[in-house]
């Protein structure tokens, strides 16, 4: 019992994301520390802010970029780390004169099943089986999918309900200004009408 509330602690570290905003003419970077054979996966998307899009560059230790790009919306990026150190993801909003971009991201680093099988290397006692540890990175990562996409459409169900109270309020604002407005006009042609057709009588 314990084994099993210990894996499902460590898949739901895993499969945590976050969502933050990068001001525009603003890079935002973020770290990790990984070992040769490691598996990176990092997932994105840009919720809102201008077209959506924003410059993402990773980079491994002593600076060997392994991915850039100027303008991306959303992306999924798993490699195997490939020596020792922090590899680096950073989010770019330097082409943005005005706009900040909210977006999500998850940036997980799953052991190597060496490190599992090597008491040695492991500071944890948590699995005995590297094939219990192979089933846990798979369905962790079906789960951060799972959460990735859940945060993602709470984000665009906000987004759309906003948009939806505003149409309300404008619908209902108009009308009562479009009755008001004829009303108002109404009574002033009586008025006029009225004063037009007044027979003046001079006594």
């Amino acid at each position: 019992m314990l084994q099993v509330l210990l894996c499902l602690l460590l898949l739901w570290q895993a499969a945590q994301g976050f969502i933050i905003t990068v001001d525009a003419h603003e890079t935002v970077c973020f770290y990790d520390r990984a070992v040769e054979h490691d598996k990176i996966t990092i997932t994105f998307e840009v919720m809102e802010g201008g077209f959506k899009d924003i410059g993402v560059e990773i980079t491994a230790p002593n600076d060997d970029k392994l991915f850039h790009t100027e303008a991306e919306s959303n992306g999924r990026y798993t490699f195997s780390a490939s020596k020792h150190g922090l590899y680096t993801l950073c989010f770019d909003n330097e082409r943005s004169t005005l706009t900040p971009k909210v977006l999500m991201f998850q940036f997980m680093v799953l052991k190597d099943l060496g490190y599992y099988q090597d008491a040695d290397k492991r500071t944890d006692d948590v699995l005995e089986q590297s094939a219990l540890q192979e089933q846990i990175n798979a369905l962790s990562s079906q789960m951060m999918g799972i959460k990735h996409e859940q945060e993602y459409m709470h984000v665009r169900y906000s987004g759309h309900e906003h948009l939806s109270a505003s149409v309300h309020f404008r619908i209902v604002s108009w009308s009562v200004f479009g009755p008001s407005l004829l009303l108002a006009m109404a009574l002033l042609e009586i008025y006029y009408l009225k004063r037009f057709f007044e027979v003046k009588r001079v006594v």
